[in-house]
């Protein structure tokens, strides 16, 4: 039976953790039949505020099919997916590509995002403007739980708005794509989106001189992330937002709605148009879209420029900026956080690696945990089921072959049920050529293309190459 001890190592153990700020209390799992020990930690709700509300989430049952991420020392988010997650950080927190060409927010901003996705653009701004109150509008239900999940994890002002924004209210359908969820839109064309997807894939090798073998798994791999599930959602309009929500001024309106930008600029009353003071969105340019908005913009008074970004050379997105004529420039830098604000604490890896740190330290020769958990409470802790470690992988010929092929871009040392492929460097190119090895020596199907971005981990992909080698469970026999 495991335990929680408290006594001898274990209680050497649980002292020395909770010597760190971070730390609120501690306790020490012993898996059944012995092996390396795991660690629930308790938060301290001052101290590590960001962890102890993820603690009280997940306690709480609101996490649901979402599953944590942190794409930086400073961020942890609900998402739906790892790659998805650090694709819209790179792009709105490293990019910034919403804050370019002067626009920038005031303290106490109100922000409307429509297209929030898991809100990262929602969070970036609460983080840009301090007091800000933000109209986040997605109308897919598991990306909106996580726009909640999300700005209560970092305490921000968001009103979450559960539809799609269009010209009119009413319902439309809607292309769901579960793998890609960035893409998903009411004007989802696969074949186009297909298009727009292989290109981003091949970001990095020439689109036109690449590898034949890149381009025929670039194209596997965007059909597989583009599998569909149709929706039927909710519309309402611009113009209905800000009377629901009593919004006299919109500081910044960012859209991201995949061909639908239009759409969402019928939807703006002329009373609204002169509350608006500067808008960033993402165009399709098909058909001249791009003139038909900037035109647009312009008539309603705004300074127009847009961008495309160099990986999306291959495709018909560009971003555009408008702003109005007086709006205060940027500066140049980020508002500083008003004196109240709360250092949100360590997200769990850097949490992690200095608890490690400091029990190599204090206990140096005793055996390290094999991981930390998080809880609320570790009297309910100890009655959850028991942790199960990540299982050792078989070492048959087919997952030598696989082994081999990990170990030749990653070396050795990745050699190991937890390594994850992105932690390890890995990028849509990679994945398309390790993809490209393993069919040239096990064959076609070895792997499903998507499997890297859903379960990324050396254990978890061998035990997938070792499972497709296997003949299918035979029928029970009927008596």
């Amino acid at each position: 039976m495991r335990q929680f001890e408290d006594t001898g190592h274990s209680g050497r153990l649980v002292a020395v953790l909770c010597e760190h700020d971070a730390v609120a209390d501690a306790a020490v799992e012993i898996p059944d039949g012995g092996g390396a020990a795991v660690v629930r930690l308790v938060p301290d709700p001052e101290r590590a505020p960001l962890l102890h509300r993820s603690a009280v989430v997940e306690a709480a049952g609101r996490l649901g099919p979402l599953s944590w991420h942190e794409p930086a020392a400073d961020l942890r988010v609900a998402g739906v997916n790892r790659t998805e997650s650090d694709f819209l950080h790179r792009e709105i927190f490293v990019d910034d590509v919403y804050f370019r060409h002067g626009v920038e927010l005031p303290a106490g901003a109100v922000v409307v995002d429509v297209g929030a996705n898991i809100g990262m653009f929602t969070l970036c701004a609460a983080r840009r403007s301090p007091g800000a109150r933000i109209i986040a509008c997605e109308p897919l239900a598991e990306l909106a739980a996580a726009v909640a999940v999300n700005a209560e994890l970092h305490a921000a002002d968001v009103t979450v708005v559960g539809k799609a924004v269009g010209a009119a209210e009413g319902q439309t359908d809607f292309t769901f794509y579960p793998h890609n969820s960035v893409m998903s839109g009411a004007f989802a064309d696969p074949d186009d989106d297909r298009r727009t997807l292989r290109g981003y894939l091949l970001t990095g090798a020439d689109s036109e001189g690449a590898d034949p073998q890149d381009r025929l798994m670039a194209d596997r791999l965007a059909a597989d992330l583009l599998a569909t599930e149709p929706r039927r959602v909710a519309v309402t309009t611009l113009a209905r937002i800000a009377a629901d929500h009593a919004l006299t001024r919109i500081d910044l309106l960012k859209i991201d709605v995949e061909k639908a930008e239009e759409d969402v600029l019928r939807g703006i009353t002329p009373e609204l148009w002169a509350g608006i003071r500067q808008i960033v969105m993402e165009v399709h340019d098909v058909e001249g879209r791009l003139a038909s908005v900037t035109t647009t913009l312009e008539r309603r008074g705004f300074t127009v420029v847009h961008e495309q970004d160099p990986r999306l050379a291959d495709t018909a997105c560009v971003n555009v900026y408008a702003r109005r004529p007086g709006t205060p420039p940027r500066t140049g830098a980020v508002p500083p956080a008003p004196a109240h604000h709360q250092d949100p604490g360590p997200v769990l890896w850097r949490l992690e690696a200095e608890l490690r740190d400091l029990l190599a330290r204090r206990l140096p020769g005793h055996p390290a945990p094999a991981r930390f958990e998080l809880t609320t409470d570790l009297a309910t802790a100890a009655d959850r089921p028991a942790a199960v470690p990540p299982a050792a992988v078989p070492r048959t010929a087919r997952v030598e072959v696989f082994t081999r092929i990990w170990a030749s871009i990653f070396g050795a040392d990745a050699v190991r049920p937890d390594a994850d492929f992105f932690d390890l460097g890995g990028d849509s190119l990679t994945a398309m050529r390790l993809l490209a090895r393993l069919e040239e020596q096990l064959g076609e199907d070895v792997l499903e293309p998507d499997m890297i971005f859903t379960e990324s981990t050396y254990g978890a992909l061998a035990a997938a190459v070792q499972a497709s080698g296997e003949p299918p469970a035979r029928p029970a026999r009927s008596r």
